[in-house]
């Protein structure tokens, strides 16, 4: 399973995670920060302090999936700000797919899109 084409939602924590938490503290953690059921098939990511590392958490037909990513340069840059009243941003799936690559998705513009209706 691909955690980035089935989800129809993406949350994103702003407070930094220790990533030594497993599968029941994260869902913990959607639980009480969230306000939001950990089963509801929505993809949670949660960053490190040090923006380096990425776990993503879903909940599939059959289980829990929990991924882990480790960027080899740069780091995470989105909106993260702790001192937000809200714990949780809501991601586009564009948008974590350029934050995975290490960019900022907030800086970054999608190109307009085609529309064009013959082929050359």
């Amino acid at each position: 399973m691909n955690p980035l084409t089935s989800p129809d939602r993406i949350l994103i924590s702003r407070h930094p995670t220790d990533m030594r938490a497993g599968i029941q503290r994260l869902a913990s953690i959607v639980s009480t920060d969230f306000g939001e059921d950990p089963q509801d098939g929505a993809l949670y990511c949660f960053v490190s302090r040090d923006c380096l590392k990425m776990k993503m958490l879903r909940f599939d037909v059959n289980g829990w999936v929990l991924y882990y990513c480790y960027l080899a340069e740069g780091t995470f840059r989105w909106e993260r700000r702790p001192d937000y009243a809200d714990p949780k941003l809501t991601f586009e799936r564009r948008k974590l797919m350029w934050l995975l690559d290490g960019l900022d998705p907030e800086s970054l513009q999608a190109p307009p899109p085609v529309t064009a209706n013959i082929i050359l």
